[in-house]
C-alpha cells in the first residue's frame, strides 16, 4: 500500500491482523516455520475477511534454542518494547483491536505482557496459537503427543513437498514426543519440558530451561511420509483459516467501551 491507501484501510476498519514468530530449529523442517505458518494463516483471513494484514514479525523469543544454528533469538525486554511499539502505532492510526496470530509458544509470556500495556492506550488484542487451536478443533489431525509433525505437515503444505530435510539422521530441535532434558535439580524435582517440573505428583514452575539441548531426535523420517503430510498440512490450513474468519467477524462486534473500562469504572484508551 500507499500510506494514502494505507489511510483509507484503517477508515475502513479499527481491526488488525498482526502475524508474530521467530527462527528456530525443528528437526527436518525450516527454521522458519513458527513464522510462516502464521504468515499464511494471516494472508489467508486478510483475503477472506478484508482486513488490513501487516507485515509478519518475523524474530522472537528463543532463550530455549538460542544455540542452534539459524536460531535468531530477541530478549524479552527488547521484544516487548517492540510489540508495544508496533501496537501504540497502530492506535495513532485508528486501530482499536489487534488479531495477533502467534507462531511460537516463547513468545506468549513477552506477548501477554505487551497487550495488557497497550489496552492502557485503548487496543484491544486476541492472541491466537494455531497449534493449540486445531488440536483443540480437529484432534484427528493432531494425532502426536507434541506439536512436532503437524508443523512438519503445515511446512510441506506451505512450501511444497521439497521442503523437509529429509537426512534420515540426526534430527534435534523441537523434534520427536520426547526430550533429553537436564536434571537439574535432583532427583525428586523431576523436569517435565520447557518450565515445569514435577514434585511428589505437582507441577510447578520454576524458570529454569530444563530442555537446552534435545541429544535425541526420534523419529527418523523417509520421503513415504510426505504425502500423507502434505494432505494432512493443507487440512490444517483450510480448516484454521475458516475458523479464525469467524472469529474475526466475532471481534469486531465486541462493545469496546465495555472492554476497557477498568475496575474503578474509568474509561481506558
Amino acid at each position: 500500500m500507499s500510506w494514502k491507501e494505507a489511510q483509507e484501510a484503517f477508515k475502513r476498519s479499527d481491526t488488525v491482523i498482526l502475524p508474530v514468530g521467530t527462527l528456530h530449529g525443528h528437526g527436518p523442517s525450516p527454521i522458519s516455520i513458527d513464522s510462516n505458518s502464521v504468515e499464511r494463516l494471516a494472508d489467508e483471513v486478510g483475503k477472506r475477511t478484508g482486513l488490513v494484514t501487516l507485515p509478519l514479525v518475523v524474530y522472537g523469543e528463543n532463550d530455549k534454542q538460542e544455540f542452534y544454528p539459524g536460531s535468531i533469538t530477541i530478549t524479552p525486554e527488547t521484544l516487548k518494547s517492540f510489540y508495544v511499539d508496533i501496537l501504540r502505532s497502530l492506535r495513532r492510526n485508528g486501530v482499536r483491536r489487534v488479531i495477533l496470530l502467534n507462531g511460537h509458544g516463547g513468545n506468549r509470556e513477552v506477548l501477554i505482557q505487551a497487550t495488557k500495556a497497550a489496552r492502557e492506550f485503548g487496543i484491544v488484542t486476541a492472541i491466537l496459537e494455531w497449534w493449540s487451536l486445531g488440536r483443540q478443533l480437529m484432534p484427528e489431525l493432531f494425532p502426536e503427543r507434541g506439536s512436532y509433525m503437524v508443523e512438519l505437515a503445515v511446512a510441506l503444505a506451505i512450501g511444497g513437498k521439497d521442503v523437509a530435510d529429509l537426512r534420515g539422521t540426526g534430527y534435534m530441535g523441537e523434534w520427536g514426543d520426547r526430550y533429553t532434558m537436564r536434571n537439574m535439580f535432583g532427583d525428586k524435582i523431576t523436569p517435565l519440558g520447557f518450565h515445569n517440573f514435577e514434585y511428589k505428583g505437582g507441577q510447578i514452575m520454576i524458570p529454569n530451561q530444563a530442555w537446552d539441548l534435545d541429544l535425541e531426535g526420534p523419529p527418523v523420517l523417509g520421503k513415504e511420509v510426505v504425502d500423507e503430510l502434505y494432505v494432512r498440512g493443507q487440512k490444517i490450513i483450510a480448516r484454521l483459516v475458516d475458523y479464525i474468519v469467524d472469529f474475526a467477524e466475532e471481534f469486531q462486534k465486541i462493545d469496546l467501551t465495555q472492554v476497557l473500562k477498568s475496575t474503578d469504572k474509568k474509561t481506558l484508551g
